[in-house]
């Protein structure tokens, strides 16, 4: 494409001679600001060699689906968009080119203003052209049009969005002061002018952990940071004994306490019970707050459980004992659909893992009604047992979707017990929070697969139903198997630590809270 003297003034007015650098912005950036400011702080000051790439496959797949409907749309709006290809740089000047020719849209566009040291750069789904409005490039000009997969406007939408219609106003000479956001089900304008201050203070928030002026707290593990730095924020979370371990303790609370010189569980317990309550005795806060805060700590630096309370544990002793988990996917089509493709039981008894798989969503009431055929062979004295509310809320929901096994999910509702609920309401663990992932670690089982979560599962069962990929399905049955496994060895663990002494009890932990 040559380009005009225009286009060519303006790209060595914006880029400022230069390339985008580690000094400059990246308005994409705004979901790492504001949900994982940890992690632009590793990318400036970790050791490069603690980054570990870890392949996001629900993201890949669900991106082609995205392009798809983004292509959809594109050329329902526009007859002959351009596409921009290249290089980042030839990218730029290809969409000052395609700007100043009139193009009716622009797909993949860059934005660049570098004039300033610490400048802002970025790409644009689609620029549509306006055909109003006194632009520098004639009696038209362009306006950012974002299409995402999302069913509503999120914050870091909105601020990468306003930081780009900045950069396009002073490109164009023209404020369109307004982009378009297509989602799944509705359009909605965004004024770029209401959310650009806080776009600003989310830039300058990044320049200040870019210049290592701010150390922002991780998150809790086992997900303290995005990928590649999700390990080593794990690791540098627990090698601290940082207070984000203490699983309730909100921002405020852990603010109050750092304020005191208390910024680790071992600090916490060296202050001793009575000052703890004394800094967390707060209305605002539920009233068991620093029992629940010396507790966790006690049971960080003992690493065992601390008993919460007598007689809840062991449970109740049922003749068959399933624990089960349900894994849902989507179709990755334009038309997308969710449905539970898989429900996984282990046996206790059988000491074995059944498994009934749903190919596509018509399949999803044969497998339910194979899940309840199979828990009422195993008789009437038999415990359902999960992690977390899911599956008993999607059960009933379900009863709506497919009256004709009403009845059969009802009784499997009936059967259930949360575990989660039973752990928490009798101990505190060793670990950031009682999701399954962190419990089961912290009483010493480790899932076998580390490229396969729930996310990635998907993209393995969508690769086995296009393919026939067998090893593909295996790998999302070992995940499943290892939730449903997870479940009953957190309970082994916690009824033999129990029965040896292992577990440390309240009395003795605090002795002045009664």
């Amino acid at each position: 494409m040559e380009t005009t003297s225009l286009v060519q003034q303006l790209y060595n007015t914006f880029s400022a001679g230069r390339t985008p650098c580690k000094e400059d912005l990246p308005a994409g950036k705004m979901y790492q600001i504001l949900e994982d400011p940890f992690g632009v702080w590793c990318q400036f000051h970790a050791p490069a060699e603690e980054a570990v790439e870890e392949p996001n496959l629900y993201e890949h797949l669900r991106g082609k689906t995205d392009k798809t409907i983004r292509d959809h749309w594109i050329l329902k709006h526009c007859s002959n968009p351009v596409v921009m290809t290249g290089t980042e740089s030839e990218k730029f000047l290809n969409t000052l080119q395609a700007m100043q020719d009139g193009a009716g849209g622009i797909i993949g566009g860059n934005l660049w203003d570098l004039r300033q040291n610490e400048g802002v750069y970025g790409g644009v789904n689609f620029l549509l052209k306006v055909d109003k409005g006194q632009s520098i490039f004639g009696n038209y000009h362009y306006k950012i049009v974002q299409l995402k997969r999302a069913g509503e406007m999120k914050e870091h939408y909105a601020l990468q969005t306003a930081l780009l219609n900045q950069i396009l106003t002073a490109i164009q000479g023209y404020d369109a002061g307004e982009a378009l956001f297509i989602f799944k089900a509705k359009e909605q304008i965004l004024t770029c002018a209401r959310v650009l201050e806080r776009a600003q203070k989310a830039g300058a928030l990044y320049q200040s952990i870019r210049r290592g002026e701010i150390v922002p707290e991780a998150k809790k593990p086992p997900k303290a940071a995005l990928a590649p730095w999700r390990v080593y924020a794990n690791k540098y979370v627990f090698d601290k004994h940082d207070l984000i371990l203490i699983p309730h303790l909100n921002n405020t609370m852990r603010a109050i306490l750092r304020s005191n010189n208390i910024n680790t569980y071992d600090d916490i317990v060296a202050a001793g019970f009575e000052k703890i309550k004394l800094l967390l005795s707060d209305p605002a806060y539920p009233e068991n707050t620093p029992v629940l805060t010396y507790a966790h700590a006690l049971a960080f630096i003992k690493n065992k459980p601390v008993l919460r309370a007598r007689g809840k544990f062991p449970l109740p002793v049922k003749k068959r004992n399933l624990y089960f988990d349900f894994e849902a996917t989507e179709t990755f089509k334009e038309n997308n659909i969710s449905f539970i493709y898989l429900i996984g039981i282990w046996d206790k008894e059988e000491n074995k893992f059944i498994s009934f798989i749903a190919k596509e969503e018509k399949e999803e009431e044969i497998i339910f009604k194979q899940f309840a055929d199979y828990v009422a062979s195993c008789g009437t004295d038999v415990a359902l047992y999960h992690w977390t509310e899911y599956e008993v809320k999607k059960m009933k929901a379900l009863q709506n979707k497919y009256p004709n096994i009403k009845e059969s999910l009802q009784k499997l509702v009936a059967a259930c017990v949360d575990l989660k609920i039973e752990v928490e309401k009798s101990f505190y663990l060793p670990s950031p929070s009682l999701s399954l992932k962190a419990a089961a670690p912290a009483l010493g089982f480790n899932w076998r697969q580390k490229d396969c979560g729930a996310m990635d599962s998907m993209v393995y069962f969508t690769k086995w139903l296009n393919t026939g990929d067998e090893a593909a399905l295996k790998k999302v049955l070992m995940y499943n198997e290892d939730d449903c496994i997870a479940m009953l060895k957190v309970e082994l663990a916690l009824c033999d630590l129990q029965s040896r002494g292992e577990v440390l009890e309240i009395p003795e932990v605090l002795p002045s809270y009664n």
